[in-house]
């Protein structure tokens, strides 16, 4: 593996856990009621957990292909001058360390199966800063001119906007899954009334990614060599899930409340709903890989 694919891959899956780590974190909040303060579901901390060791494997996988690029070869992942330099001495290095080391206190927080209410709002605030961090050492975080700190707020904003709705499609399709082995009445109706708290939130999201993505200097610089073909792929797979998220909430949501008041077509609005989720889903970990490809490229066009 060259170190390029090495850093995208890596840059992938560290977006993709913390995404699920934050989105699936926050979730219980506005998503499950009076719940939320409750000991957090097994499923759901399976979830997190899984999402916090790829994210802290991923981590250190970025900061070894960031240390084999800076010295010009794949040695320089494990070589002990190259990483104490890069560690010792570059920005990007001394923040990734405090976000290793902050993934690490999240994974240990979600090991115990059974754990007081207060873990969720350590997982919360600890992911939220993990995510939102990442916008600090990226094209943001080089920026050191007049419009580095309102690039930097534009990419935390873009970057937590994007957590919510990974995480909370993940949620969703396992919870229709869920809804769909039993058809137990517990778990349609917590489906339901999640899809219908979400729609709040996603209308903040959309607004947030949007006005957010815009604001961005690689937008505003234009659509230029490979970083321009590439945002351009990434826009249409976003306005693809803007139209599947429009129709689970005008069409699918309330085809499914329906069904659950009249008894009928009840399997045929959850497979629906099922085909839709997991779509959008793929959207999402599609837009996130072209998320950590531009973030090797420049928004000049100058790769």
């Amino acid at each position: 593996m060259t170190i390029a694919a090495g850093l995208i891959v890596s840059r992938f899956l560290h977006y993709l856990a913390l995404s699920m780590l934050f989105g699936g974190a926050l979730f219980p909040f506005y998503g499950f009621g009076h719940e939320a303060v409750q000991p957090m579901a097994r499923w759901l901390r399976a979830i997190l957990l899984s999402a916090a060791l790829l994210g802290l494997l991923s981590g250190l996988s970025w900061l070894a292909f960031t240390s084999a690029g800076m010295s010009g070869a794949l040695s320089g992942m494990t070589d002990p001058a190259v990483l104490s330099t890069v560690i010792g001495s570059t920005d990007f290095g001394r923040v990734w360390v405090v976000r290793l080391l902050l993934a690490c206190v999240v994974v240990l927080l979600l090991l115990p199966r059974k754990a007081p209410a207060w873990r969720s709002y350590a997982v919360a605030g600890a992911s939220l800063v993990l995510l939102a961090s990442i916008a600090w050492t990226g094209h943001a975080g080089a920026d050191s001119g007049a419009a580095g700190l309102p690039h930097r707020i534009a990419d935390t904003l873009h970057l937590l906007a994007a957590g919510i709705w990974v995480g909370a499609l993940f949620i969703f399709a396992r919870l229709v899954v869920m809804a769909l082995r039993g058809l137990r009445d517990d778990d349609l109706h917590t489906l339901r009334d999640a899809l219908s708290r979400f729609s709040g939130m996603g209308t903040v999201v959309v607004l947030t990614l949007v006005l957010s993505g815009i604001a961005n200097p690689g937008f505003l610089a234009g659509f230029k060599a490979a970083y321009g073909r590439i945002l351009l792929i990434k826009l249409a797979m976003f306005g693809a899930m803007l139209l599947l998220a429009t129709a689970n909430r005008f069409w699918l949501t309330p085809r499914l409340s329906l069904s659950l008041a009249s008894g009928t077509g009840l399997k045929n609005a959850l497979a629906a709903l099922r085909l839709s989720l997991l779509t959008e889903a793929a959207l999402a970990v599609l837009v996130l890989a072209a998320v950590a490809w531009l973030g090797t490229l420049s928004p000049t066009g100058e790769d």
